[in-house]
């Protein structure tokens, strides 16, 4: 198992991307801790873990992302009851679509709270518990950025504020933190099927084909969380340049996806500009053959 006896806990777990990470993180074998603001979202989640008949512990607590004391409390109950935690996912958000002339300010800086301050609170809190004692082993803090950044969207001034505002947090961060063996890296997906964008029709199955399952990320997070990326550091992965690749690797002969070498030659000589946007993450791509 890929996380065997890994603590990890995920903000805006209840639905969406996080109870899809979280789910694929207690199948890989992690202990993990849910929060959201909503209770029975966190208890639904916790059930549909216990009956894939996981062996991890799972643990749920409500908390608002934008109250530090309130994520203070958490991250210690989830220390508490977890022990020393392997990886927190920064993955709570909100969004808003308006005119800007007519955003109300009430919700723009709500919007901001969440999708910055909400990162910044999880990473304070949670930084004395973090298990930072082995370099061969270091704690992960990831962020679910979007491809807001570096893609501006009209009528989504907020949004594209943050996404764009929590990267430069991102590197100020990696870059602060660099010698304390944490890892601090973002996702930045496309449009995905979540409430967030949906509302109420998000996993209708009627969704656009341009906009991604909450499970097609499951393979980036679980990448940062794998050893494989123990030394990957202030990374953007943006999925629009991974999900092509995998759905080239789908119909590929085992000769060729045996190696990074291998595919290397078939990209070069038959998906030029797929092979471009993923060579600079070569530890990614081969994490993506061990799996697909």
């Amino acid at each position: 198992m890929l996380l065997k006896n890994k603590n990890i806990v995920i903000t805006g777990s209840g639905r969406g991307i996080g109870k899809a990470v979280a789910i694929a993180c207690a199948r890989e074998g992690a202990n993990v801790g849910l929060t959201s603001r909503t209770l029975e979202e966190l208890e639904q989640v916790k059930k549909e873990i216990e009956n894939l008949g996981v062996s991890g512990k799972i643990v749920i607590k409500t908390a608002d992302v934008t109250n530090y004391e309130e994520i203070e409390k958490l991250f210690k109950y989830f220390y508490d009851e977890l022990g020393p935690l392997n990886a927190v996912i920064a993955n709570a958000g909100a969004s808003g679509r308006w005119n800007t002339h007519e955003f109300s300010p009430e919700k723009f800086a709500t919007i901001i709270n969440v999708n910055i301050n909400g990162v910044f609170h999880a990473f304070k809190a949670a930084f004395p518990y973090l298990k930072r004692d082995d370099k061969k082993d270091k704690a992960r803090f990831i962020i679910t950025g979007s491809a807001a950044y570096p893609n501006a969207m009209p009528k989504f001034a907020a949004y594209t504020a943050s996404k764009y505002g929590v990267v430069g947090l991102q590197k100020a961060l990696a870059l602060e933190y660099k010698k304390e063996n944490i890892t601090i890296n973002s996702i930045l997906p496309t449009m995905v099927d979540t409430k967030l964008l949906r509302g109420e029709k998000a996993g209708d199955g009627n969704k656009p084909d341009n906009v991604m399952n909450p499970e097609d990320l499951i393979d980036y997070y679980l990448f940062l969380l794998s050893k494989e990326a123990n030394r990957v550091n202030d990374e953007l992965i943006y999925t629009n340049e991974f999900e092509p690749l995998k759905v080239i690797l789908k119909d590929l002969s085992d000769e060729i996806k045996k190696d990074w070498d291998s595919l290397k030659e078939f990209l070069e000589a038959n998906h030029f500009k797929v092979y471009e946007n993923v060579k600079k993450n070569r530890r990614l791509v081969e994490f993506l053959l061990k799996r697909i």
